[in-house]
């Protein structure tokens, strides 16, 4: 059941509507242009360092500015950062679409990166209306929202750059997010009253990483690993998330608008499967067998399908391919999620989940970088790199000898 009651009364009363739709739709333009990001720095003549420059930029720009967004967001309200998120978004998009150079592709997507604020100020906001009982199911919406942007975004950016040209998924991601800051400007309310908010910010609250926390984690017998296991699965990924373009471009020696549209057919499919382990069979698996062996299971998924993707002989091959990859993925995060949550101290999580959030964006500004710099040298580079980084994972999980029962249901400190 919905925070709030029925899905009607939901819809017309509650502003977690209002957040979700929000959200959705920037995700959905984001969704549009990230598989396209690689490849259209390859059409205008970049180098494999300058594809690495452009694939990292985002996120390291979003590494840094997301706190400062954050610390802004508890004093000055949670709508004027989402509003100001949407906004310099838009620009972005329309930057892209319109860059008639590297330098201005690059810029767009530091610029984007800046303002990539949505995320962080959607949580508070979703915190900040919920009760204790209904917080997981508000931010559950998050989740769904990544889920339907990420399955409809990349085939839709696929499309249109396939019948309209290069600079049609800009233009439309430019515009969904125009609409959605023009909907969110007179239908979102601010959630946070003035008599909660921060009357001072300092400057530790602007810090991408908060040391204390990694001094705390570095001491427990279990979250070390995991925060570890955290970065190292999100660079894994990362490192490979930008090249599927470029890899079907190469092998199957595709002009760039058609490479476009086939990898955005692969993400969608790719997108549906994750939301349909997510949303029903991970319930079931859990309390049958812990988030340790799921999370073990995962990785080795993983470390199967990173090995194998580079080789397939045809196209429709990938979709196949995409499958242990998707279903790796889909074991790993939410298990990793909740095993930090529950070895973590009840007056801490907030902390530690921000610091795992800190190395995922630190992790997806490195691993782009890397991958793109190694197809460039070899298009088998960054798949061997995720492989076997994520072999490096299963071995730090057997050396640290984790529980594979499903014992993590009790709270851990």
């Amino acid at each position: 059941m919905l925070p709030g009651g029925n899905a009607t009364e939901w819809k017309k009363k509650s502003p977690l509507f209002v957040v979700f739709t929000t959200v959705l739709l920037d995700l959905v333009g984001f969704g549009i242009v990230i598989p396209l990001v690689a490849i259209y720095g390859k059409h205008y003549g970049a180098s494999g360092f300058q594809l690495g420059l452009l694939g990292a930029i985002y996120s390291l720009m979003q590494f840094v500015f997301a706190p400062i967004w954050g610390s802004l967001s508890d004093r000055w309200g949670r709508r004027p950062i989402l509003l100001l998120s949407l906004a310099g978004s838009t620009i972005s998009y329309f930057a892209f679409a319109l860059a008639p150079s590297f330098f201005w592709l690059f810029a767009s997507r530091a610029f984007a990166g800046m303002f990539a604020a949505n995320i962080s100020a959607a949580q508070a906001y979703i915190a900040d209306v919920t009760t204790h009982e209904d917080r997981a199911k508000g931010m559950g919406l998050l989740g769904a929202a990544f889920g339907i942007g990420f399955t409809l975004g990349p085939p839709l950016g696929g499309i249109a750059s396939a019948h309209w040209g290069l600079a049609a998924p800009g233009l439309i991601a430019g515009g969904i997010t125009g609409l959605n800051l023009l909907v969110a400007y007179f239908r979102l309310p601010e959630s946070l009253p003035f008599e909660l908010r921060r009357t001072k910010t300092v400057l530790a609250d602007f810090s991408p990483i908060h040391w204390t926390a990694i001094h705390q984690a570095l001491r427990h017998p279990v979250l070390w690993l995991l925060l570890l296991i955290y970065f190292l699965v999100t660079f894994a990924f990362s490192n490979i998330e930008q090249t599927f373009s470029l890899l079907f471009q190469s092998r199957f020696e595709l002009p760039t608008s058609e490479a476009v549209l086939r990898t955005g057919f692969i993400f969608m499919t790719s997108g549906l499967l994750s939301a349909t382990i997510q949303g029903g069979l991970l319930r079931r698996l859990v309390p049958r067998f812990g988030e340790w062996t799921l999370l073990k299971t995962g990785v080795t998924l993983n470390v199967i399908a990173f090995a194998l993707l580079p080789f397939y002989p045809s196209y429709g091959w990938y979709f196949l391919g995409i499958i242990p990859m998707t279903v790796g993925a889909a074991l790993v995060n939410p298990s990793l999620a909740s095993l930090i949550s529950k070895n973590s101290a009840g007056n801490e999580q907030g902390r530690m989940l921000g610091l795992s959030q800190g190395l995922g964006s630190l992790a997806r500004a490195i691993g782009p970088f890397l991958g793109l710099l190694a197809f460039e040298w070899n298009p088998v580079a960054p798949f061997a790199i995720a492989a076997g980084v994520s072999v490096a994972i299963l071995a730090f999980y057997q050396l640290a000898k984790v529980p594979t029962a499903p014992r993590t249901r009790s709270h851990g400190t």
